[in-house]
């Protein structure tokens, strides 16, 4: 898959300290929205395909939630992508870990200032399961 990235942009990251009264769970959105490139005469729309990409997040620990969204416009050069439906578990892991990535750092960057201490490491990474002998 021939992946071209436009730059990540944080739609929104918001860290907010938990109150008593605070009921939230986590939940991790993950949007892939194919555009129709049919009306642009120089886009190869039998091999191409752009996407736009987006995460949107509220994960909560003990002491606070961090939420938000990040988005991405990608093009992929050599498929042909109408539907979510049409990529792979292993394409979708690659597309998104630009956001995922993005994401871990805010979260670091920003409990390592708000708490006076190390920040908190987030970890996206897809481990495979391990297989059972």
């Amino acid at each position: 898959m021939n992946i071209i990235r436009q730059p990540e942009f944080v739609e929104a990251y918001h860290y907010d300290m938990k109150t008593a009264e605070s009921e939230t769970e986590t939940e991790i959105r993950v949007e892939v929205k194919p555009f129709d490139m049919s009306d642009q005469p120089d886009f190869p729309i039998d091999e191409s395909s752009v996407l736009g990409l987006r995460v949107i997040f509220q994960i909560v620990f003990e002491e606070f939630a961090i939420t938000g969204a990040v988005r991405q416009l990608v093009t992929l050069s050599d498929r042909k992508i109408e539907n979510p439906d049409d990529l792979e578990q292993p394409e979708l892991d690659e597309l998104m870990r630009p956001l995922f990535s993005m994401i871990e750092r805010l979260t670091y960057e920003v409990t390592e200032i708000a708490l006076d201490k190390p920040g908190v490491q987030l970890n996206f990474a897809n481990e495979p399961e391990p297989s059972a002998e």
